[in-house]
């Protein structure tokens, strides 16, 4: 079997299949690199789970819950920033080094937090009016990629939201289908580790499935990312069939 990074090749057009299989191939060929990189969530998730477990007051276990919730995300963002960065240097046929992924995503990081914060404005402000719900989940797939956005092609946070929104337009609905599929694969390890854990104590259900979400991050980062690049090639091959039915000079 050949392990050379597939490189240049990412960046095509693929169908729900191909992006699944592709993924899995890229992780599996740089298993060690990825698998450190996501590994950064662990001990905060370890921890929460554990307090969490622990408590046996219901609304103050909650409210740990959620305490513990908010570093988290933070954490994970970084974390699949960094797997996107890894993404787009095996793209270039270079392997994902933790130390170079990470410095990476350090400069721009600020960027990331601003734009997931406009990001979450915007859809706690239209949630609140209900009826901006669907127009909520509707903006939320359009600027689904913005992480893709800022650490891959360098975009600032009004530039990344434009980006992402202008690779999934006309593809609103392939793009949900396809994100949700995803979440769904993503999901299913961790949910069936948990249940199988959870037989033999609470705690130890919520700790496997902190260390499996970070075994399967990469997969799912991976995925997205390959789904950006398919909706950017698509968009730029009938940008090319447009120009080519243009008039010469």
């Amino acid at each position: 079997m050949n392990n050379a990074p597939p490189g240049g090749d990412l960046r095509h057009t693929r169908d729900l299949g191909q992006i699944v299989d592709t993924a899995l191939k890229v992780y599996r060929q740089n298993f060690g690199e990825f698998l450190a990189i996501a590994a950064v969530t662990v001990p905060i998730g370890a921890i929460g789970a554990v307090v969490g477990s622990l408590i046996s007051d219901k609304v103050v276990s909650v409210i740990v819950t959620v305490a513990f919730s908010v570093p988290s995300a933070v954490i994970s963002l970084v974390a699949v920033a960094a797997i996107v960065r890894g993404i787009a240097d095996v793209a270039e046929g270079v392997p994902p080094d933790f130390n170079y992924v990470y410095s990476r995503v350090l400069k721009r990081l600020g960027t990331l937090f601003l734009t997931l914060l406009r990001i979450l404005v915007i859809f706690v402000a239209l949630c609140i009016t209900v009826v901006g719900i669907p127009f909520a989940i509707y903006l939320t797939v359009r600027w689904a990629f913005f992480t893709q956005a800022i650490i891959i092609e360098g975009e600032s946070p009004s530039g990344a939201m434009s980006l992402s929104a202008s690779a999934v337009q006309d593809r609103w609905w392939r793009t949900l289908g396809i994100l949700l599929i995803l979440g769904l694969l993503a999901s299913l390890p961790t949910g069936i580790v948990s249940l199988i854990f959870s037989a033999a104590a609470p705690i130890a259900g919520s700790l496997a499935s902190v260390v499996v979400g970070a075994v399967v991050l990469p997969f799912s980062a991976t995925a997205s990312t390959l789904l950006f690049f398919d909706l950017q090639s698509r968009k730029a091959a009938l940008a090319s069939v447009g120009d080519a039915g243009l008039p010469g000079d």
